[in-house]
């Protein structure tokens, strides 16, 4: 199979996936397509995404670069939240935060958690969290919820003597803002390389922030991996997607409040 016609697949089903769609025709439907008949023919590597497939994707999705839909270039995890000090100019236009989508957000601090976790994280608890509105500057995927946790401990927390730390790590009292990741693609999108840190609704272990190391997509075994140098503090561990009640992406990190 031609390089392109594969990396055209691959953006194809990362598009599904980070839009929160359930299937090509969704997807289709949501361009304005009359047909999924495009899109399927580029899952079946028939044909690569054309300029004319990547004009509609990019005047629907903006986030997502004509250029990089053609080469199928698959971004790595984006910030997406507001900064007060920003303002977005989709097509020329600017818009103040009152035009921009709303999420809301629960919020979970470390003393809140007890309750949360002894509950399985069941929709009825989590339901009782505070909580607030959020500025997105782009659509997000259907069926996701946000979460805005409060980090406990160090084991994230690459950084030295003579280093702040990666733009990755998470110091202890961080907020973390996360979108969860719907079910159907915890066994084999979690797109591993892409996302640099996940947060782990485990049923025993608690929320946990971790790297994936690598993914068994079919088991659904994940190894656990700490930023923090001191393995034997923070050693790799595995887990399966079946433990965890959600599954989410790390958007972005907080430290002044």
């Amino acid at each position: 199979m031609d390089i392109r016609n594969k990396k055209s697949i691959d953006f194809v089903n990362f598009l599904i996936d980070d839009l929160g769609f359930e299937n090509a025709k969704q997807f289709s439907e949501s361009l304005g397509l009359e047909r999924p008949e495009r899109i399927y023919k580029v899952q079946r590597g028939e044909t690569k995404i054309s300029k004319k497939l990547a004009e509609i994707i990019n005047s629907k999705y903006p986030q997502y670069s004509i250029d990089d839909i053609l080469i199928g270039k698959i971004p790595e995890n984006k910030d997406v939240l507001n900064e007060e000090t920003e303002t977005y100019k989709p097509e020329g236009k600017i818009i103040d935060d009152k035009e921009l989508p709303e999420k809301e957000v629960f919020v979970i601090p470390i003393k809140g958690r007890g309750g949360l976790e002894n509950a399985f994280y069941d929709d009825l608890a989590i339901n009782e969290l505070e909580t607030e509105k959020l500025s997105i500057k782009y659509p997000s995927s259907k069926g996701s919820k946000w979460f805005k946790i409060e980090v406990e401990g160090v084991s994230m927390d690459d950084s030295t003597s003579d280093s702040d730390g990666s733009k990755y790590s998470l110091a202890e009292g961080d907020w973390a803002y996360c979108r969860s990741i719907p079910k159907m693609h915890w066994k084999n999108k979690l797109h591993i390389n892409t996302t640099k840190v996940f947060c782990f609704f485990h049923n025993t272990r608690g929320i946990l922030f971790k790297k994936v190391k690598s993914h068994n997509i079919e088991t659904g075994e994940l190894v656990l991996t700490s930023l923090n140098a001191d393995k034997e503090n923070f050693p790799d561990f595995t887990i399966n997607v079946g433990e965890c009640s959600y599954i989410c992406n790390v958007i972005k990190v907080l430290t002044d409040f």
